[in-house]
């Protein structure tokens, strides 16, 4: 930025206008310059919101998760499925899923409030 304005300096004081003109000009190309700065910080940060937001996928892959579980259980009750029997794993797997969904919630919700917080401060 600093660069830019030494050169826009530079170019008007090669013109052939009174100083008065000059310095107007100056002023103007400067405040066009600090408006450019300003309304690119804007749509970067805009954009870093955007990506920490994350997509439609990486926000439901949980939900996704427990629901697809859900469906084997509400299947599995109405018809005999082998993975519901008592010796498969499935279960070992509905019971970390169901875990680790609730405190992975939970642990966001936490974060987020606390998080909250201190930026009030």
């Amino acid at each position: 930025m600093k660069n830019v304005v030494g050169e826009v300096g530079k170019v008007i004081d090669r013109l052939t206008l009174p100083a008065r003109e000059k310095r107007q000009l100056e002023a103007d190309l400067l405040e066009l310059l600090v408006e450019h700065g300003t309304e690119m910080v804007r749509s970067r940060s805009a954009a870093v919101v955007e990506e920490a937001r994350g997509n439609w996928l990486q926000r439901s892959w949980r939900p996704l998760v427990m629901l697809v579980f859900a469906l084997i259980v509400l299947v599995g009750t109405f018809t005999t499925l082998p993975i519901l029997s008592d010796t498969s794993r499935f279960w070992d797997l509905l019971e970390v899923g169901l875990g680790g969904y609730v405190i992975g919630r939970g642990g966001e919700k936490i974060a987020t409030a606390i998080f909250k917080l201190k930026t009030k401060k």
